[in-house]
């Protein structure tokens, strides 16, 4: 599960998890797992085998975060051409106990599709929301920081390698 298919013109890409990982860096290591994992559930709800043609497509991205951004942007392009819009206050899998934000996605295209794609509230443990305010505020040791390293790419790896079943819920909206 680790690849994912867009048309751009008239080619069809094969987009490899491991150069997204090349080009966002070891920042956000959950989100892009996860951010892959949702365009790939977007994309199968949507288009079954088929390649959706990545200019036609928007997200609607509930979490502010750069992870998710560089992956939707990787894929979709989405962020570049002014497709991509953040809306932290999307009432769906809001589960950050100390700040507004979402782990939902919407997924649309130009022909009036869309799919809502969420990330299941058991995926994340408490550590990582405690990880973040602390992160936020500049309060973590340097124990911490390295914890929260090991514990992001130990959340990617699981993102990947989990059935979409147990990671994600998918919503068609249309």
């Amino acid at each position: 599960m680790t690849t994912i298919q867009v048309k751009d013109i008239k080619e069809v890409l094969t987009l490899q998890f491991s150069e997204l990982r090349n080009y966002h860096g070891s920042l956000a290591l959950m989100a892009i797992g996860v951010g892959f994992r949702v365009l790939q559930a977007a994309f199968k709800e949507l288009y079954g085998n088929e390649a959706p043609d990545r200019k036609s497509l928007s997200v609607r991205s509930g979490h502010a975060g750069p992870g998710f951004r560089d992956a939707f942007e990787y894929v979709t392009r989405a962020v570049t051409r002014g497709a991509y819009t953040v809306d932290i206050d999307y009432p769906v899998a809001q589960y950050d106990p100390y700040r507004v934000q979402s782990y939902a996605y919407v997924i649309s295209d130009d022909k009036g599709v869309s799919v809502e794609v969420s990330l299941k509230e058991d995926f994340l443990p408490a550590k990582f929301y405690e990880y973040l305010k602390k992160g936020r505020e500049e309060t973590m040791t340097l124990e911490e920081l390295e914890d929260n390293e090991k514990l992001k790419g130990i959340l990617c790896e699981r993102a990947l390698a989990l059935p979409q079943d147990e990671l994600l819920e998918v919503k068609r909206l249309s």
